[in-house]
């Protein structure tokens, strides 16, 4: 079987339209009530997960029929091992969806050695998509692409994102307040923060709490794209490929430390 990279260049133009077109197939349901199932871990997973999933699958595969692809909807996937392969999550911010909240997004990732070396985050509401590969990174909307990159730390203070999850991890969250000039906090669910230190819109994001490694590859590859770092809490290089493609805590800074 063919392994062999794909040109990024040219595969690019289709990615965003597969995107694009899956965060229409999104928007439609989110218009509807939304009946909500629960996965076997308890998380809670919608029609629209699912549509995305068989919709962004039948996709790639047309794309890339060498390229496997590993989903947070297709469980039997979680185990493929291979030099490339797609990491994707149909549908990131369920609870986001479910509250309509507009805090969700598309996530795909192309892996290579367990490496993101692509990255595309589809925003379905406001048809925006942030891809970045190469050293380059770009904000797609309405047929135009322009250039994004983050942006140096501003001297009136940095912006900190983190995620909707309350107080739970305040004490962690203080000494990194302590640690850096941070001067505002913003809580946002789901991979949009990545977008926001890809574009130049905050400086810092940090996670404590657990997560997949479906979450963060197209995001890492975005900001490092776009002139950012990414790297587990203890400074330590973020890898893929885990037991259970679980993630622990990071941070991910839109200027290189």
């Amino acid at each position: 079987m063919n392994f062999s990279k794909p040109n990024l260049d040219s595969l690019t133009p289709s990615l965003v339209h597969l995107a694009e077109k899956a965060g229409t197939l999104i928007c439609r349901i989110y218009k509807e009530e939304i009946e909500v199932f629960e996965k076997k871990d308890g998380s809670p997973v919608t029609q629209a997960d699912q549509e995305s999933h068989d919709f962004l699958q039948d996709g790639l595969k047309k794309l890339t029929p060498h390229i496997p692809l590993i989903s947070e909807e297709d469980a039997a996937s979680w185990h493929i091992k291979n030099p490339l392969y797609w990491l994707v999550d149909p549908l990131d911010g369920t609870k986001g969806f479910i509250h309509k909240n507009g805090q969700f997004c598309i996530n795909i990732a192309l892996m290579e050695h367990d490496r993101p070396i692509l990255g595309l985050i589809h925003l379905p509401l406001t048809q925006e998509t942030f891809y970045g590969y190469e050293g380059k990174a770009w904000k797609h909307v309405q047929g135009k692409s322009d250039p994004i990159h983050t942006r140096s730390t501003p001297s009136q203070g940095m912006t900190l994102l983190v995620g909707g999850y309350g107080k739970k991890f305040k004490e962690q969250e203080d000494i990194f307040l302590k640690t850096y000039p941070i001067t505002k906090i913003e809580r946002i669910q789901s991979a949009i923060k990545f977008c926001a230190i890809a574009s130049g819109a905050a400086d810092l994001y940090l996670r404590f709490e657990a997560c997949s490694e479906w979450d963060t590859a197209a995001g890492q590859a975005l900001v490092e794209a776009a002139g950012g770092a990414m790297a587990n809490i203890d400074g330590t290089t973020f890898i893929y490929g885990k037991p259970g493609l679980l993630n622990k805590a990071f941070v991910v800074f839109g200027h290189k430390p």
